[in-house]
């Protein structure tokens, strides 16, 4: 079993090469109608989202405030929005101090996951 981002798994689980038994979404893909959430599948509460633009910290508030409003015009643009709902990729839009909140909520969320699942690093 694995994870990986619905607009590389898309197609081949369309194609019949692998099969897709859930999603991580909050809600079902519009391209994988017919795949349960994980939620769904009895896993409640449990979300993922992958595709995150990030850097290595430290930047100025405006660079970054620069570049969060020039991504989301990026993401906004209709060529973008188009090529990523084909893909069945969701953008997520939020304020960087947005993004940060987010990011910590996730990382203590899996930090929870790894620490029930007993897993060691080799």
């Amino acid at each position: 079993m694995m994870f990986d981002a619905i607009t590389t798994m898309a197609p081949l689980a369309q194609s019949g090469k692998v099969r897709a038994i859930a999603t991580s979404g909050k809600t079902r893909s519009a391209i994988t109608p017919n795949v349960p959430t994980l939620s769904e599948a009895g896993l409640p509460g449990t979300t993922r989202s992958f595709g995150w633009d990030d850097g290595p910290g430290g930047d100025p508030k405006a660079i970054i405030d620069t570049l969060n409003a020039d991504i989301q015009k990026i993401a906004n643009s209709p060529d973008v929005k188009e090529t990523w709902s084909r893909q069945g990729a969701v953008p997520m839009h939020m304020s960087a101090e947005e993004f940060g909140k987010f990011m910590e909520q996730d990382i203590q969320k899996w930090a929870k996951v790894v620490k029930i699942s007993g897993a060691k690093v080799d």
